[in-house]
């Protein structure tokens, strides 16, 4: 079986800390499913510019394309986040940035069986989508204010329902 991992909450290079809960899960699954072959799309934010002046932005610019953590391949596409619109539209612009990342892994062999997406909100939208546009079944886990606090927006809400 394989396995495409899809999330923005992901530890990276810059970021060690970031959704360990995610990478503990994954990681505790390969443990006990050792045949399993698993790769991790956990996009970032893209931002030009690595200078210590932008604060933690700038850690963005630094994270690597892909990176190899606990042995799993974990790619990091880029996609543009745009202040005051971006919550309407993130699910729209990870799944843009997403699809041609995903389109290569098939290409490179890497034809997985399911998408196990994380966080409602925008990445199991952008992550359903994608789904339906490449016939994989799916699984989205909620981690909490995604579900208890974006679906009081009305356009999350009507995106996490469909």
């Amino acid at each position: 079986m394989k396995i495409l991992v899809l999330t923005t909450l992901y530890p990276n290079s810059q970021q060690s800390r970031h959704g360990v809960f995610i990478e503990n899960r994954v990681l505790n699954f390969k443990k006990k499913y050792p045949d399993v072959e698993i790769h991790i799309m956990a996009p970032v934010p893209w931002f030009p510019f690595s200078s210590e002046k932008f604060g933690h932005y700038g850690k963005y610019a630094e994270i690597p394309e892909s990176e190899i953590r606990s042995e799993l391949r974990v790619w990091h596409p880029r996609y543009p986040v745009i202040p005051k619109v971006g919550m309407s539209i993130s699910p729209v612009l990870l799944a843009l940035a997403i699809l041609p990342k995903i389109k290569k892994l098939i290409r490179d062999g890497f034809d997985f069986d399911v998408i196990d997406a994380h966080y409602f909100y925008p990445d199991g939208v952008a992550a359903v989508w994608l789904a339906k546009q490449l016939n994989k079944p799916i699984t989205v886990t909620a981690r909490g204010s995604d579900i208890h606090l974006l679906p009081n927006y009305s356009l999350p809400r009507k995106m996490i329902k469909c």
